[in-house]
């Protein structure tokens, strides 16, 4: 399973798009915080998962 974060954004979206030419959808997962606009993800076999991944203390994330 690969997980990608921010996969609704202009990156996430290049990465899920190259990683489908790699491994089936059903080895991918989307990290996102709004769930319509990860719908077409969805309709293409990518399981998604809703979060937060803002980091509200940059310093705790080292």
């Amino acid at each position: 399973m690969i997980l990608v974060t921010g996969a609704t954004g202009q990156l996430g979206t290049a990465v899920i798009q190259q990683l489908q030419q790699l491994v089936p959808a059903s080895q991918l997962s989307a990290l996102v915080r709004d769930e319509k606009k990860a719908a077409h993800l969805l309709e293409q076999g990518v399981t998604i998962r809703r979060g937060i991944t803002t980091i509200r203390r940059p310093s705790t994330a080292l």
